[in-house]
């Protein structure tokens, strides 16, 4: 799936609810880019890639200056929606009902509306306005009404860490009375935002992000450079506190301007998915209208491994796979290779004291989009690490894009002239294996994600198209590339 609106400017927060087969997507919509956001939008798929677009559902009252996601549960035979709106720099959380799924209408305001309490929560603070945003509500842990997450900003506590989420409660999923925050107010900024809370197994995970990184939360950097992030919180309980594992890694980062931003949870079926959208073009996300364009990217698959979450490529993106493209591996040209060795089996090895770059002969469409596959494996020259990956030519030869992971589990990505490497995104995670790694790098226009033995490891959005050829990498080492195989994106 690579969903973009064609009924609206463009789309952002993302939420989606599983029903008779269906998956039905809402976003967040704006209908001209030089204004805020002004409705809620929906698309729906039987498959979770392809997607028609039914339009807006919901737009903005006329005395409102902006609209806000929101999210979707079912209350009896019918199904509800949130979404705040802004009157006046203050944010309220009003409600739409259904009984289809795809017509909605407006539940009158006299008859609920959810509010911010001063009891324990902020009208504003030097670094952020008031905030009373996106109920995510899950049925209480009781079996009795509904428990809900909200985005706010705490009353008291240190000044700049006051970033909290509120809890709110309801017995019949309409009328929501708001209570204390599940987040101790002192370790995160005024402006973190919540995108949701589910349970799994004895514990809750909450997904909580920061579109920017500011002074004195070094430890929330990823990358010298990042500029934000989505994290994961747990909890015992539904009332919390939240608190963030120091071995949790954020789940979604982006460094030198936004790629991605704002995951939630998609429970579907018997799989726990991730829903999140990516940006056409990497620019600086907050505050700032209009907004780039954007896609609602692929689902992700969460997994929990030891109290850790983390996202993994979703067995139903097959889907948007097509035919299978040229890919005869015994045309490799190589350029500062020790050696080229084509092999039976139609693998080759190239030997790099430097670094090298092997190019198949093919120039793929990469703006109509691929899916991009191989199993590489190497040893080191000397001491070195050694790297390996995947590089995608732009409009020069050995120019282009260079996705690298190293012996020692040090992933990068970035833009390399043939000769030098300018590192504009990394992290930390599992080394090049001695069995060796699949690589699978999904590229369409300037959207790319890259996973790396089906464990999500970046989104990323390029400076520009490539129109060069499909290559790999060797650094430090000799490398083995197999199994290589590109697809089409049927999309």
């Amino acid at each position: 799936m690579l969903f973009s609106s064609t009924t609206n400017s463009t789309l952002w927060d993302v939420w989606l609810y599983y029903e008779n087969e269906t998956h039905y997507l809402f976003y967040l919509a704006n209908s001209r880019p030089d204004r805020p956001w002004d409705g809620i939008g929906l698309a729906t798929s039987s498959d979770g890639v392809h997607f028609d677009d039914h339009g807006m559902i919901i737009t903005k009252a006329s005395d409102a200056e902006y609209l806000g996601a929101g999210h979707t549960w079912k209350v009896g035979d019918k199904y509800v929606f949130n979404f705040s709106e802004s009157r006046n720099g203050t944010l309220e959380i009003f409600f739409a009902e259904s009984e289809d799924l795809i017509h909605w209408n407006r539940i009158p305001a006299e008859q609920s509306v959810s509010r911010s309490n001063s009891e324990w929560y902020a009208d504003t603070t030097e670094i952020s306005q008031q905030r009373w945003d996106n109920i995510w509500a899950n049925t209480d842990a009781s079996g009795d009404g509904y428990f809900g997450y909200v985005t706010a900003v705490a009353k008291d506590g240190p000044v700049g860490l006051r970033g909290t989420c509120a809890s709110v409660t309801s017995k019949d999923g309409i009328v929501f009375t708001t209570g204390a925050p599940v987040i101790e107010p002192g370790s995160w900024p005024d402006r973190l935002e919540i995108g949701g809370v589910t349970k799994v197994g004895d514990q809750y995970y909450m997904f909580a992000a920061l579109a920017e990184v500011p002074l004195g939360l070094d430890w929330a950097k990823h990358h010298s450079q990042a500029v934000g992030g989505v994290y994961v919180m747990r909890s015992d309980t539904q009332e919390g506190p939240f608190e963030l594992d120091t071995r949790q890694p954020p789940v979604l980062v982006s460094s030198l301007g936004h790629h991605t931003y704002f995951a939630r949870f998609y429970p579907c079926g018997d799989e726990l998915l991730v829903a999140h959208h990516s940006l056409e073009s990497r620019g600086f996300i907050a505050t700032v209208m209009p907004k780039m364009g954007t896609w609602m990217a692929p689902l992700k698959k969460a997994e929990i491994d030891e109290g850790i979450l983390s996202l993994h490529w979703w067995a139903g993106n097959e889907a948007m796979l097509g035919r299978d493209l040229p890919r005869v591996t015994d045309l490799v040209e190589a350029r500062l290779a020790q050696s080229l060795t084509p092999n039976a089996d139609g693998s080759f090895t190239f030997e790099a004291p430097l670094y090298s770059h092997a190019m198949l002969p093919f120039r793929y469409d990469f703006e109509k989009g691929v899916c991009i596959e191989a199993t590489l494996r190497g040893s080191a020259y000397d001491n070195r690490a050694f790297a390996a990956g995947v590089l995608l030519e732009g409009d020069e030869s050995w120019n282009g894009t260079a996705i690298v992971l190293d012996s020692t589990g040090k992933f990068e990505m970035g833009h390399t002239n043939g000769y030098s490497f300018w590192d504009e995104e990394g992290l930390n995670t599992a080394p090049l294996r001695a069995e060796g790694s699949r690589f699978r790098v999904l590229v369409r226009g300037t959207f790319v994600e890259v996973y790396i033995d089906d464990a999500l490891i970046q989104c990323f959005a390029l400076d520009k198209i490539p129109h060069g050829r499909l290559g790999f990498v060797a650094a430090a080492g000799t490398v083995t590339v197999s199994d290589v195989r590109v697809r089409e994106l049927s999309m």
